[in-house]
């Protein structure tokens, strides 16, 4: 018996087949679709970078020409700067000239595929100025000369330059230069620079004329010991005219000036006026000097009297020594002599100006008058083989009492005396006691040794 088998619907394994064909269909269409995002992100990936290194964003130039250098990556990406095709070397660095106008120039660089597809873009902006700069004279700078020169540059040899609103030319290398009068005190100068169809670059300073007047001599506040004192200097211009202390002198060709000006004691001021008006006022102190050159302070002295000697810078005042009045000569030297008591003694030497405002000045001193005695024969502690000895030696008033072992001993006018003196066997001890009145008395012993012969 043959069994029939019906194709009219499908079976279980048709059924699983069919569906198993329409996973392999979706399956493919899900593979060709990564691939293709996969391409696509690969082409987008292929640039990795673009990044310009100069000039910077806003940069303010001077030039005409700025040159835009960058890097890509990769380095076989096409680079255009403002549409133009530049060359990019094989570690991916470019670089190409851009002209510029004045004002705001923007620059666009831009990365694209070989095949022109732009990947990634930058723009930037670069400003260029008209520079100005002024390089003499300096804002409120004082001369006293005119005319005087400007001196310039300009970043833009074709800029027009005006000076005061005067033109002037300006070199290939963008420099210029004018004379300009100046009037006295303050001078306004104005310079501008423009060029076609840009806002004119501007720079004003002042310069200040004045009448120079200077000093040469004597310094300010400067001490002397004259009478006068030499006013010299230069005003300029010569044509000026100059008073001191309101006495008009003359000028040379040079501008210099001489005048004498007397001192009184003190302080002096000297006004030195020149017309226009400038005014120069210094200070001279006129000081009285006195200097005693002899004794020295301190000084010890065995005559009775000393010498004291000096200099006053003055020889017209009054100097006294311990308040006697002593000559002066016309160098302003003196000497005078000071009686010496024994002890101390206190020397005044005064020097005094005449007039209204004396000046006085004092130099004190003190020294001493001393009683001397010595023996000069035989020495102290000598050996002797004889009972007498002769002592011979000199005290420092001729007037002075000797006695030697309780005797009275001869002094000569010369202070010179000799004594003469027993000795004993051994050690004699001898005294000598020297007196000038009641109330100056000085001592002394000698140690000799008679030692017999035999």
């Amino acid at each position: 018996m043959v069994k029939k088998i019906s194709i009219g619907s499908p079976g279980p394994w048709q059924f699983l087949h069919n569906k198993n064909r329409t996973f392999i269909g979706v399956l493919v269409a899900c593979v060709l679709l990564v691939m293709i995002m996969i391409g696509c992100q690969s082409r987008t990936n292929d640039l990795m970078a673009l990044e310009i290194t100069s000039p910077q964003n806003r940069a303010e130039v001077t030039e005409d020409i700025a040159m835009v250098s960058g890097i890509v990556s990769p380095p076989s990406a096409v680079v255009t700067v403002n549409g133009r095709e530049v060359d990019v070397a094989e570690d991916g660095t470019f670089s190409r000239s851009v002209e510029l106008e004045y004002g705001e120039n923007t620059i666009n660089v831009a990365a694209l595929t070989a095949d022109g597809e732009e990947l990634t873009d930058k723009t930037l902006t670069v400003v260029r100025n008209l520079n100005l700069d002024i390089i003499s004279p300096e804002d409120k700078e004082e001369v006293s000369y005119s005319p005087i020169i400007l001196r310039g540059t300009v970043s833009d040899n074709e800029a027009e330059v005006r000076v005061n609103n005067r033109a002037v030319s300006v070199a290939d290398d963008g420099s210029f230069f004018t004379a300009i009068d100046l009037n006295y005190v303050k001078n306004v100068i104005t310079v501008e620079a423009s060029v076609a169809g840009q806002k004119p670059v501007t720079r004003t300073l002042s310069v200040n004329r004045v009448l120079v007047l200077r000093l040469d001599t004597p310094a300010y506040q400067i001490e002397v010991t004259e009478g006068t004192a030499e006013v010299r200097g230069v005003v300029y211009p010569p044509s000026a005219m100059v008073t001191v202390n309101g006495q008009e002198i003359d000028t040379a060709a040079d501008g210099s000036f001489y005048a004498v000006v007397e001192l009184a004691y003190g302080e002096n001021t000297i006004v030195v006026n020149a017309t226009d008006p400038v005014t120069r006022t210094l200070t001279v102190n006129r000081e009285l000097i006195l200097e005693v050159d002899s004794p020295k302070d301190g000084t010890q002295f065995t005559s009775d009297k000393v010498a004291v000697s000096g200099t006053v810078s003055d020889p017209q005042v009054t100097v006294t020594v311990n308040d006697a009045p002593i000559e002066i000569d016309p160098d302003g030297t003196f000497t005078a002599d000071v009686a010496l008591a024994y002890g101390d003694n206190p020397i005044t030497v005064r020097a005094v100006t005449e007039g209204d405002q004396p000046v006085t000045k004092t130099v004190s001193l003190e020294v001493s008058r001393v009683l001397t005695l010595n023996v000069t024969s035989p020495p102290a502690d000598s050996e002797l083989t004889e009972p007498q000895a002769v002592l011979l030696g000199i005290v420092s008033n001729p007037q002075a009492v000797l006695m030697v072992n309780d005797q009275e001993v001869t002094v000569n006018d010369e202070g010179v005396f000799a004594a003469d003196v027993e000795l004993e066997a051994g050690e004699n001890v001898i005294s000598l006691v020297a007196t000038v009145g009641e109330e100056v008395s000085l001592s002394k012993t000698v140690t000799l040794y008679y030692v017999p012969s035999g």
